[in-house]
């Protein structure tokens, strides 16, 4: 029978979408469709005359609302760190988690980045050797790879991550 070694997490940080104006964006571009049918006379007669269009759009609205809003609020960026390397997973994109042994890593560091100019935003995001996954902020773990594949990983924790990489350097 294999024994499966269970590894000593070392750092963990749990990252959601907590930006108010996000919500607000979702809601507004929501409400967009109900204003442009509101203030057109013509479409209000449409619906007017027929009463069961209506409450299929209402329904498709309404859901299309929920559905945007649950995402943002399951999003969550989690990051950990063991001896033997980096955990990471963008839920709801991946719902496993993502290993990147440090046996296979040219250099990894915590450093300052320009998450718009670098890679276009937030989010998962970069070309395909490139690539960044974060939440907010412009911190972050920079892992690099014999291949010349580089992986940016956000966090609101870098400190931390600096103490625990100086630790496993020793």
């Amino acid at each position: 029978m294999e024994e499966k070694l269970i590894e000593k997490v070392l750092f963990y940080e749990k990252q959601r979408l907590t930006q108010w104006w996000l919500y607000v964006i979702v809601i507004l571009v929501q409400f967009v469709p109900v204003f442009l049918i509101v203030t057109d006379s013509s479409r209000v007669e449409f619906f007017m005359n027929h009463p069961d269009f209506l409450a299929t759009k209402a329904i498709t609205w309404g859901l299309a609302l929920v559905i945007s809003l649950v995402l943002i609020f399951s999003i969550k960026l989690e990051t950990k760190i063991t001896d033997q390397g980096v955990y990471v997973r963008l839920f709801p994109l991946g719902f496993s988690f993502k290993f990147y042994p440090f046996s296979n890593m040219l250099a990894y560091y915590v450093r300052q980045y320009h998450p718009v100019r670098e890679y276009g935003g937030w989010g998962f995001k970069g070309r395909y050797n490139n690539r960044s996954l974060s939440i907010r902020g412009d911190r972050g773990l920079q892992l690099e790879f014999p291949n010349g594949n580089k992986l940016l990983i956000g966090t609101q924790k870098p400190q931390e991550i600096i103490e625990i990489l100086k630790s496993l350097q020793k």
